[in-house]
């Protein structure tokens, strides 16, 4: 059965398999989230979530993976700390990468 997944989605960067007709993400191999000239220090306050953050940035709350994996973060309540540095990665960037992974998927 087709799976249909947002074009922003960090499921672009997996395959789905089937095994004995049980369906399965394989491993993601996500974009690089090497540091650029153009990506964004944010601190954190007492107040930040991710999600928001990514909608802040990205206008598009459900990119809080690319912020996360920027960062080493696995996302439990603890990860972000106030005060904490995180590198919001280049939007043009990210825009970018999303849409080669549109082609692909």
């Amino acid at each position: 059965m087709p799976v249909d997944i947002r074009s922003v989605s960090r499921l672009k960067f997996a395959d789905l398999l089937v095994v004995d007709d049980v369906e399965f993400w394989d491993t993601l191999v996500l974009p690089d989230t090497t540091t650029r000239p153009d990506d964004t220090i944010h601190v954190v306050s007492q107040f930040d979530r991710i999600d928001l953050l990514a909608d802040r940035y990205y206008q598009d709350a459900g990119l809080w993976w690319v912020i996360a994996w920027a960062n080493g973060l696995d996302i439990l309540p603890t990860d972000m700390k106030e005060n904490m540095q995180l590198r919001i990665p280049s939007r043009v960037y990210v825009t970018t990468i999303l849409k080669k992974a549109k082609l692909r998927g």
